[in-house]
Order: C-alpha cells, then structure tokens, then sequence
C-alpha cells in the first residue's frame, strides 16, 4: 500500500498526483491511495492557502482511490478527531508535521505505513524554518546584495546527476509508505517523461464555453503570445528576489530578441493585477511600446482557467510557482521559450 498526501493549490495538487502516477507505474502490484485530509481541517487554510479546495475532481475529474475509503465513518471521525486533537498547523509549535500525525492517526486505525515523508519537528527542520535573526546573515537577508548573490545561485547550473531524484518519485517498495508533496516534478531530472502520457490523459481541461475565454483562447493562438505568470501574493517572499534582480527585465529582452512582434499576456493572482496594472516596467515591458494584455477574469472556482490559457500561448515567463510552471509545460508549441529564474526548474531558459 502507498499513500500520497496531496494539499495547496491546484499547481501543487497536480504535482502530487504526478507522485501518485508514479508510484503506480513503479510499483504495478500495489494499491495506490491519495490523501487530502487538509481540505476538511478549516484551520488549515487560515496558515496556509488552500485556495480554492480540492480541485482535481472538480476541473480534470480525477476520481483516484481516496485512504478515506478504508474506514467507515466510525474509524474515519475517529482518525479526524485525532488529526485535529494534534494543532499540527500552528507552526510555532509543530511546524506543519502533517506527515508524523497523519501517519500516526492512520495506523492507530490499522494501517501499517512508514512515514518516508520525514518529521518537521526535528530540530534540523525547524532550525531551517526558524532561523537565528541575530546572526549576520540573517541581519543581512533582506539586503539588495543579498538578493543579487541569491538569484546567482539559482540560475548557477547544477551538475545533473545532483538534480536526479527519480530514484525517490519512482520508488520501488515492497513497505507500505505514506508520502507526497515532493513537487518534484517541476524539476529537471525528475523522469517526469516517464509519466508525460499519463499525465497528457489525465489533466485534460473542460472545454471551454464561455465568450470572454473562447475569444482569449483564438487570439492567444493566432499572436506570438508570450505568457507572463507574475506570482506575488502568498509567495511574494519567496519570489521578491526575482522582482527585485531584474529577471523579467532579462526574459522580456530574451523574448523581444527571439520572437517577432511578440504579445504579452499577464497573469497573476487576483490580489496582484491592480500592481501589475501599475508596474509594467518591473515585468520588463513598455506600455507605450509593448502590446500588453491583462488576464484578470478567471476568478475563485474558475482560476484553472488561467493555466489553460497560459499553456495556450506560444512562450512562457514564470516565477517559482507550480501553477506557473504547469502553464509553461503543457505547451504543446515544439519551438516553445519557457524562462524561469531557477537552473533546477524545468524550463528551456533561465535568467
């Protein structure tokens, strides 16, 4: 038996479900469960975004066999109350360590799996989250140098065999494991190749019916359209550095060179159009000179619209985002130029 935890925004659960595919593939003869217990924890949203919930059933109609169908509603609220009893998500104190409480509620009901997803209340990983403010490098963090020497390191190539973790996606066990949440898949080396018609079958998008992205969908394809994925939002500290470092500025001028009379379309999460709106510039673009388009209709439960429609455009420009990358990598275009700011991201460039 393998479970694989799946949690976060579509970007991510699709990345899980690429565990899942690959855990099946890997190990033929065993049962394969997925796991969302954090979508029925509302407490769980408030620390971190769950967007729009459970989205794989609603927009690809995935209907994978779900650890939940092992109990009946006895055992299952048993387990819940345990999961609950347990405040895993107050990170001052458990760190998020789903993957001890859930493995542990699980087999307290009869289960027997082995957490190979690891404990976030070890020190190790609670030092990493919770890093000393008084050290020099912490002081110096939010510094612009600072961010010049961090964007260095993540465009700096990487030695492939370092980057492989097929190894760990495509585990072969006899142990029944619960695991899940690597999102690993956006990465090079992952052997994500392995799995790309399985995953071409199952993440097919519903046909679209509406005017406003029917007429987005024959413009984007009959333009050079280039998608720029501006993620800000809940992961604006983790992407600052990309914004402050001139990295749109250094894709944009890849684009300008390399493709004639390209469009831009921006996407970006609700919250951060009004700021895109106002700060073309930072994007790399010139909104006297530049054909520019705003992408800010696909809201709440329809948001998987914007994926579709970036993975529609010829070209790519994202951040550290699996919603992102997803748009960059389902683009069927052969001579596609998809740019992100990190060497280990599976894209064709980076700056």
């Amino acid at each position: 038996m393998k479970v694989v935890h799946i949690e976060s925004g579509l970007g991510n659960q699709m990345l899980s479900f690429c565990e899942y595919l690959a855990l099946k593939k890997a190990n033929p003869q065993d049962d394969v469960y997925i796991e969302n217990i954090i979508f029925d924890i509302p407490e769980c949203n408030e620390v971190i975004s769950q967007w729009n919930g459970y989205e794989l059933n609603r927009v690809f109609a995935i209907d994978a066999p779900n650890v939940r169908s092992l109990f009946d509603d006895v055992q299952w609220n048993k387990i819940m109350a345990e999961i609950r009893a347990s405040r895993f998500w107050v990170l001052e104190e458990h760190n998020w360590n789903y993957p001890v409480v859930f493995t542990t509620a699980l087999n307290n009901a009869g289960l027997n799996l082995k957490n190979i997803r690891g404990n976030f209340e070890s020190p190790e990983m609670m030092a990493a989250c919770q890093p000393d403010k008084s050290s020099l490098a912490c002081r110096l963090r939010h510094t612009l140098p600072f961010y010049y020497l961090q964007a260095w390191r993540h465009r700096r190539p990487i030695p492939l065999e370092k980057l492989n973790c097929i190894s760990k996606l495509f585990l072969k066990t006899d142990e029944d494991i619960f695991t899940g949440q690597w999102l690993s898949f956006k990465y090079k080396e992952s052997g994500i190749e392995q799995i790309a018609q399985e995953i071409e079958d199952t993440f097919v998008f519903p046909e679209v019916t509406d005017e406003k992205n029917k007429d987005a969908l024959g413009f984007i394809g009959s333009r050079n359209s280039v998608a720029i994925h501006a993620r800000r939002g809940d992961m604006l500290g983790g992407n600052y550095v990309y914004y402050a470092t001139g990295f749109f500025k250094r894709a944009v001028k890849y684009i300008r060179k390399h493709v004639e009379n390209p469009v831009f379309f921006i996407f970006c999460d609700p919250g951060s159009v009004g700021w895109a709106m106002e700060n073309a510039e930072v994007l790399g673009l010139n909104v006297r000179k530049d054909e520019i388009h705003f992408v800010d209709w696909n809201k709440s439960t329809e948001s998987y619209r914007d994926m579709q429609l970036m993975a529609a455009c010829k070209h790519q420009i994202i951040t550290n985002s699996t919603f992102g990358w997803w748009g960059a990598w389902m683009n069927k275009n052969p001579n596609k130029i998809t740019i992100s700011p990190e060497f280990r991201i599976n894209t064709t460039h980076t700056f």
